[in-house]
């Protein structure tokens, strides 16, 4: 691929310092979306640190040499999206995002040495001195998407609570949750080193495999005097998963959902959301830019510490190997960072 070049005024290029993979890059990683891919052409990514190379003549937040990061959406920050808050939707950009293939703004993503950022003024953010290298690229996604799924759960202190999708940023998730409440906490995936990583966090952790699902759904049943938990935060993104989610849900919860869902044909049954009067929130698109502060306060009071998730690193040249143990759920893989 040729190196990124500016293109518009507002453009800039960053160098790669760090980035990862998302699970949402699985979708195009795994072929689920071809329709979205050009091969030869798409580049994935949208997880960041990077340094400011070259600078568009209309950029004036910037300058070369800053070390920044950027959401996994591009926002332009005045449109009516932008300015409720729905920055993902912005309407300038038409949902542009980095390394998602040609329906969203046909981007070069971060899994390379060098990427264009487009009206960078207006989303761009500096990265804090006190927030290093390995840190920063979880500013993009992994945390902002977290805080947004536990802020809207409204989490009560005697709550009970069950996260679904022991992923990395499903981790993070866990570990604000056990911050918000006394209650139990229930974990549930199907792998069992996403499952142990979510014990050591203090979670009473259950198999979500499809053999195993019914059991653990009457676990948590029986241990909630057959009502179900008050509050549960899904970050697998998978039908199956929102499924399980609902099963879990006691009359009156609230499910908050972080996943990605891209499955268009997958039945859902209104009667059993309506019966438990439940209260669907699902925020998978989420409105990265407007949670980014947060996510970076969070880390420099040391609430959290998003490098816990980090298991392999790799470097960009054998990244290929890397993306298909993730893609596998190799045993000991949660989140690698990629150098070049």
């Amino acid at each position: 691929m040729p190196d990124a070049t500016i293109q518009e005024p507002g453009d800039l290029v960053v160098a790669t310092k760090t980035a990862s993979m998302c699970g949402s890059d699985l979708y195009l990683f795994n072929g689920e979306v071809p329709d979205l891919v050009a091969p030869g052409h798409t580049t994935l990514g949208h997880e960041i640190c990077g340094e400011v190379v070259e600078v568009g003549p209309a950029v004036t937040r910037f300058a070369v040499g800053d070390r920044v990061t950027f959401p996994y959406s591009v926002s332009c920050g005045r449109c009516g999206c932008c300015r409720a808050g729905q920055t993902a939707h912005c309407l300038t950009t038409g949902k542009a995002i980095y390394g998602f293939g040609t329906a969203f703004g046909d981007l070069g993503g971060s899994q390379a040495e060098y990427v264009r950022v487009p009206h960078a003024d207006d989303h761009l953010e500096h990265v804090p001195d006190a927030i290093s290298d390995d840190v920063a690229p979880f500013l993009s996604c992994n945390l902002p998407a977290a805080a947004i799924a536990v802020d809207a759960a409204g989490i009560e202190s005697t709550d009970t609570v069950a996260v679904v999708g022991c992923g990395p940023t499903g981790l993070l998730a866990l570990d604000l949750v056990r911050q918000r409440t006394h209650a139990a906490v229930y974990a549930l995936d199907p792998v069992a080193f996403r499952r142990e990583q979510a014990e050591k966090r203090g979670a009473i952790a259950l198999d979500a495999g499809p053999d195993a699902a019914d059991a653990s759904i009457q676990t948590i049943i029986d241990t909630t005097h057959g009502l179900g938990v008050h509050k549960i935060i899904e970050f697998a993104g998978r039908g199956p998963a929102f499924d399980l989610a609902v099963a879990l849900a006691r009359p009156g919860a609230t499910i908050s959902g972080g996943g990605v869902y891209l499955e268009r044909d997958h039945t859902v049954s209104l009667f059993d959301m309506y019966f438990k009067n439940l209260r669907l929130l699902l925020n998978g698109f989420a409105n990265a830019k407007t949670a980014q502060w947060r996510a970076i306060q969070l880390i420099e009071h040391g609430v959290i510490d998003p490098t816990t998730v980090v298991t392999h690193r790799t470097r960009l040249a054998e990244f290929p190997t890397a993306a298909q143990q993730f893609a596998d759920r190799e045993p000991g893989f949660l989140k690698m960072l990629i150098t070049p």
